[in-house]
């Protein structure tokens, strides 16, 4: 994965995630979300097959957090939710 920044204001960062699909821009979109202080989180392939890994995100924030911020907490709590993921994988597998 590799992030490449287009633009980045105050309240608002628009980047490039490569090596991505819309699997991880999805779930990234949705931890975004959660923050209150997120106004806006989406994203766009802009060319299915030239550009399909390497989703365009834009996130903007009513300026209590910046979007960096909002980035890092939605990507702590996906790093939360795939441990339990594998903690729970590997208990299910113990019997």
């Amino acid at each position: 994965m590799k992030i490449e920044i287009i633009r980045r204001e105050k309240n608002l960062l628009e980047f490039y995630i490569e090596g991505e699909d819309h699997t991880f821009a999805n779930l990234l979109k949705e931890y975004l979300e959660e923050n209150r202080h997120v106004t806006f989180a989406g994203y766009t392939i802009e060319h299915p097959i030239l550009m399909a890994r390497k989703p365009r995100f834009k996130v903007v924030t009513d300026g209590k957090v910046t979007p960096e911020k909002a980035l890092e907490e939605a990507a702590e709590k996906i790093f939360d939710r795939a441990r339990e993921t594998l903690e729970a994988w590997k208990k299910a597998l113990e019997g």
